[in-house]
């Protein structure tokens, strides 16, 4: 009983400090000279993937690879599975419409990242360089010099529109802003690894595998920050900072893999998970390319026209939710 009390508490500290960051982040955004999708891409993104963070490397050292893996992957599929729930929430704002196209590029990064974690199970890639995995070093580089580029492309479109009456004033208040930011992303820090530990037991408890608990249930909970954070910032119509916030999560998520790979010390992480995280990294790739192809739209037809592609991907991770779940 104790796991489940312990994760659900960890779960709900996670939404409630999400709701803070969001709106924090809104605000930082809109005091300072970076656009909504760098702060969500950059800024929000990071803070609320530290549940991932905290519960991949909490799985990785103490030696379950599976959660460890199957949380950063499965928060990417639900992370999108977010995204198009909300666009059916908000289908009045065509949030994919609404959006600038450089939302493309954390995309495009996303799913080179995906195929490199794909190849890496799907070849057992053990090759070390000073004790880290060579996957691990490679998605690290890639990781840094995309985010580098996409920092390049969005420097034009920084909006510089601050007057020097106020700027003393902002500034006070962007300090506030941004040391409570830093209080409710360690509570979320904290709440990351109460999940690790309770998923893990509940898999022992139950005889549920451990792939199936972290790409289902540990990934859920640990995203729920970031579902939280979208939806707060599509209430405040901020649609480039739900986006942003979304596939910056899931390009986080991806480097969090790395990190785990330093903590777990028997062996690497890439050989020791199962190959059934094939599948889930598999889908991502899928899945965000259909995020890539959908926001090139510059209209839609008809309203179900533009639709279809949320209700083709919320069924798509509903029968892998029914897959992942049922394999033994």
């Amino acid at each position: 009983m104790l796991p489940y009390v312990a994760f659900t508490i960890a779960a709900l500290v996670s939404i409630l400090s999400a709701i803070k960051l969001s709106t924090y982040a809104d605000l930082i955004s809109k005091q300072t000279r970076f656009t909504g999708f760098l702060v969500g891409t950059m800024l929000l993104a990071v803070a609320t993937s530290l549940p991932e963070l905290t519960t991949t490397v909490s799985a990785a050292a103490i030696g379950n690879a599976d959660i460890a893996i199957g949380n950063g992957l499965g928060s990417i599929l639900f992370n999108l599975f977010i995204l198009f729930a909300m666009d059916l929430i908000f289908y009045k704002k065509r949030i994919f419409l609404e959006g600038t196209q450089n939302q493309m590029f954390p995309g495009l990064l996303c799913v080179v990242l995906l195929l490199v974690v794909f190849f890496s199970l799907w070849f057992d890639s053990n090759v070390e360089v000073l004790g880290i995995g060579l996957t691990s070093i490679i998605i690290c580089a890639t990781y840094v010099g995309g985010l580098w580029l996409i920092s390049r492309k969005q420097k034009g479109e920084t909006s510089s529109e601050e007057t020097q009456e106020s700027s003393e004033k902002q500034a006070g208040s962007l300090r506030k802003i941004v040391i409570r930011f830093g209080l409710f992303a360690i509570l979320i820090l904290i709440s990351g690894s109460v999940l690790s530990i309770a998923g893990d037991s509940i898999a022992r408890n139950t005889g549920i595998s451990s792939t199936a608990i972290g790409s289902f249930l540990v990934a859920a909970a640990s995203s729920f920050p970031d579902a939280v954070s979208v939806f707060v910032a599509l209430k405040v119509l901020n649609i480039n900072l739900a986006i942003g916030t979304l596939l910056g999560s899931n390009l986080f998520n991806i480097l969090v893999l790395c990190i785990g790979d330093i903590f777990f010390r028997s062996g690497s992480i890439w050989v020791a998970a199962e190959d059934k995280h094939m599948l889930t990294a598999g889908i991502g790739v899928l899945l965000t390319s259909a995020v890539i192809l959908i926001v090139r739209r510059k209209t839609a037809r008809t309203q179900l026209w533009y639709l279809a592609p949320s209700f083709l991907v919320i069924t798509s991770y509903v029968l892998f939710v029914i897959v992942i779940w049922s394999l033994p």
